[in-house]
């Protein structure tokens, strides 16, 4: 088993690797492309048209919801005949999910800001 992980992750892990470093690469030349034509650069503040801190708040949202789903799954299994993993399992997804619909909630309901 530890020698299939291994693979799995030396093989995996390499080309995600490489596949970042030249993500990160790219958007750099972007930015300094478009910085020195003279554009302003405030673009790359936005997420899909809100602003960063939405992307923070649904993270944060996630993680919380996460949290409370793997709590909740220690709870389930010691009050129930359920499995431990479909206990865990079942409260991870269903908080995680539930936590980025309140999100999208959130996010739909908040007011345009006058152009």
């Amino acid at each position: 088993m530890e020698g299939a992980l291994a693979i799995i992750f030396i093989f995996g892990g390499i080309p995600a690797v490489i596949i970042a470093l030249s993500y990160f690469k790219s958007r750099r030349i972007e930015r300094t492309a478009l910085i020195a034509a003279g554009k302003d650069a405030s673009i790359f503040e936005q997420f899909n048209g809100k602003p960063k801190h939405y992307l923070s708040l649904k993270y944060g949202m996630f993680l919380v919801g996460l949290a409370v789903g793997v709590v909740l799954g220690g709870v389930l299994e010691a009050n129930t005949n359920m499995p431990e993993e479909m206990c865990y399992l079942s409260m991870i997804l269903l908080f995680g999910g539930l936590s980025l619909i309140l999100f999208y909630v959130i996010q739909k309901n908040q007011k345009e800001p006058d152009a």
